[in-house]
Parts: structure tokens; C-alpha cells; sequence
């Protein structure tokens, strides 16, 4: 899902076998922590509230991903979201948090 058009030449095991398309930018990642999530709500299940819905945002390097899911409804009858992105930038382990976009210069309505 979401590959960016970069040919792999990694040569690591786990390496892309789709021709030109490489997961290079943490997809991933990305991928597994949502799935981690979703294990970890699903053994928890009995103590939840409300229904839980796991969204994987594509596009979100570019403009347009958000809003694409919003237009489609993929935020309907939502009472609170939570985003999760990694940033190579920060050092490992440590967790940054704050209200509103981080990443995301704008959200368009779409």
C-alpha cells in the first residue's frame, strides 16, 4: 500500500519484489504499529466503549490523503481520532505529542 516509485536496491531479505516500487519511507512501520494497535485494543476489547476504527492514511507525504478519507466518510460518527507518524528526525525511543496537525500544513475540506 502507498509505495513510492523508487526502485529497491537494499538487498535486505524482506527487500520489495514489485519492480520500481520500494515502501522507503517507513510504511512499514507504520503498517505494524497500526496493526500492534489493533491486537492490543482487540485483547482489551471487553473494557472498551464504542466501536474502534483503525484508519491507515494513504498519501500522507503529499496533499490530499486526509481529506480524500474524510470526503468518503471514513471519519463519520468518529467522537475522537488519534495520528501516529514516525519521524526519522527525533531520536529513537522517545515520543512526541502535541494538539492539532503536526505533520500536515492544512487539513482541506473536502
Amino acid at each position: 500500500m502507498d509505495a513510492l516509485p523508487i526502485q529497491e536496491e537494499s538487498g535486505v531479505p524482506f527487500a520489495s519484489q514489485a519492480d520500481g516500487k520500494m515502501h522507503a519511507c517507513g510504511h512499514d512501520g507504520h503498517t505494524a504499529m497500526l496493526l500492534a494497535a489493533a491486537k492490543a485494543l482487540k485483547g482489551m476489547e471487553a473494557q472498551l466503549q464504542g466501536t474502534v476504527r483503525l484508519l491507515f492514511q494513504p498519501a500522507e507525504e503529499s496533499s490530499g490523503g486526509a481529506a480524500r478519507m474524510i470526503g468518503e466518510g471514513a471519519l463519520e460518527g468518529v467522537a475522537a481520532a488519534f495520528g501516529l507518524h514516525v519521524d526519522p528526525a527525533s531520536p529513537t525511543g522517545v515520543i512526541s505529542a502535541k494538539p492539532g496537525a503536526t505533520f500536515a500544513a492544512s487539513i482541506a475540506s473536502p
